[in-house]
């Protein structure tokens, strides 16, 4: 899981693991080296904690080497304030560049991705999706040590006494994975580098899953997520086979249309609403008036095989894209807990079998930007003199601040994004 979706998870699950005045204190600054040198010592003292066998020594002598890196704490503070609208994410992460990336990867490796698949039970498309989406296809797999990265987040994110059982804490688990990960010699010291939450190789696992489902698919003896493609995709594939139960005969969403005399309970004012309590077969969707939306916005009855049950989702709830869900939602948010990611997975996977995007517009005049259109923009942006603009696709906070700031100069509502019409108004003459 990538550091992007790791910290939706991780900023609430971590940020539970110890009381507010503590975890405020530790953001606040970077942590000095001698608190740093105290806190790998404590964690040196519970590994009778740990999920999986570890020594006081094993651990020590992995930690001889950690060094704390701030960049964690850094990503822990990222600005909850900054606009993340589903239009901007879903348009920059399903672009059409991705999805072609994506349709070459399949088709140069479709023997390996079709044995996936049928041995695993996970369609060839969602594992070259998440692929695409956690690392670029393999280029983005990070830099930090990934010893640095848990051990600091652990630090960072002390666990609460009262997590006395084995493998209770998530943050001090991490740490504890990563030192067995590399007492095992099961993967080489230098190639142990991924993201600021810990995730590393090329479909980006967290060390504490990476030790129970990695999978030696190119048959080398060595489960390889970092140099082998077949080995990060299997992977992948065992994971969503073996937490969540894939179902090859279930699409992971149908669009659908409300009907009218429904329409009102759900329109949350812009509040995604996953509605898991409201599962149902499909037979009694269809006799409640819920119908499919097709790509061209006609509709028709539910025609999913077998009568699955399925589930309401809205994104941002009514006027926009509705959505009865599978268990394969469940399963890739079990991969990682952001709804957001779950869609991003779906809908890339979907366009590059060949599908389209959702046929009903967002609730937006700004639709969002391609990465293409971004550096664009970006590439504008720094001809303005905003040198520090780095024209990379990617919406960060430099990039919202020079959009702010070209807005307030042209006398238009200030605001840290941009989308099409928005770009359009930015660089017009």
């Amino acid at each position: 899981m990538g550091a992007m979706y790791l910290f939706r998870f991780l900023s609430a699950a971590l940020l539970a693991a110890s009381p507010f005045a503590v975890r405020a204190a530790l953001l606040d600054q970077p942590m000095p080296p001698e608190q740093f040198q105290a806190c790998v010592q404590n964690l040196a003292s519970q590994t009778a904690l740990s999920g999986r066998p570890l020594t006081r020594q094993e651990f020590e002598q992995v930690a001889a080497n950690a060094r704390y890196d701030d960049r964690v704490r850094q990503s822990l503070l990222v600005q909850a304030g900054e606009p993340t609208f589903w239009w901007d994410e879903l348009a920059a992460v399903t672009d059409a560049q991705r999805v072609q990336d994506g349709q070459r990867i399949l088709a140069a490796n479709l023997p390996t991705l079709e044995r996936i698949e049928q041995q695993f039970g996970v369609p060839k498309e969602i594992v070259v999706a998440i692929y695409g989406i956690e690392t670029n296809f393999g280029p983005s797999q990070g830099r930090i040590p990934v010893v640095d990265a848990t051990f600091s987040l652990a630090c960072l994110r002390p666990c609460p006494e009262t997590a006395t059982a084995p493998g209770s804490c998530a943050s001090r688990e991490r740490a504890f994975a990563a030192a067995r990960v590399l007492r095992d010699r099961r993967v080489h010291p230098e190639n142990f580098v991924g993201s600021w939450a810990g995730a590393f190789g090329r479909t980006q696992f967290v060390p504490d899953s990476f030790e129970q489902l990695a999978v030696d698919f190119d048959g080398d003896g060595y489960a390889d997520i970092v140099q082998s493609e077949a080995d990060a995709w299997a992977t992948t594939a065992n994971h969503l086979k073996t937490r969540g139960g894939w179902d090859m005969s279930l699409p992971v969403y149908v669009e659908v249309a409300v009907p009218p005399a429904m329409q009102a309970e759900f329109n949350t004012g812009g509040e995604a609403k996953r509605l898991s309590d409201r599962v149902q077969k499909q037979s009694q969707w269809n006799a409640q008036g819920w119908m499919e939306v097709l790509p061209g916005g006609g509709t028709r009855p539910l025609q999913l095989a077998g009568d699955p049950d399925l589930y309401p989702f809205f994104p941002v709830g009514l006027p926009g894209p509705a959505f009865l869900v599978s268990r394969n939602f469940d399963t890739i948010l079990r991969y990682n807990r952001s709804v957001r990611y779950v869609m991003e997975v779906a809908l890339l996977a979907h366009k590059i079998a060949g599908g389209s995007d959702f046929a009903t517009p967002w609730p937006t005049d700004d639709p969002g930007l391609s990465r293409a259109q971004v550096k664009e923009l970006q590439a504008w942006l720094v001809q303005r003199g905003h040198a520090q603009v780095v024209p990379d696709g990617v919406m960060g906070r430099i990039t919202r601040d020079a959009i702010a700031a070209e807005l307030t100069a042209r006398g238009l509502p200030p605001q840290r994004r941009a989308g099409q019409r928005t770009m359009q108004l930015l660089m017009q003459p």
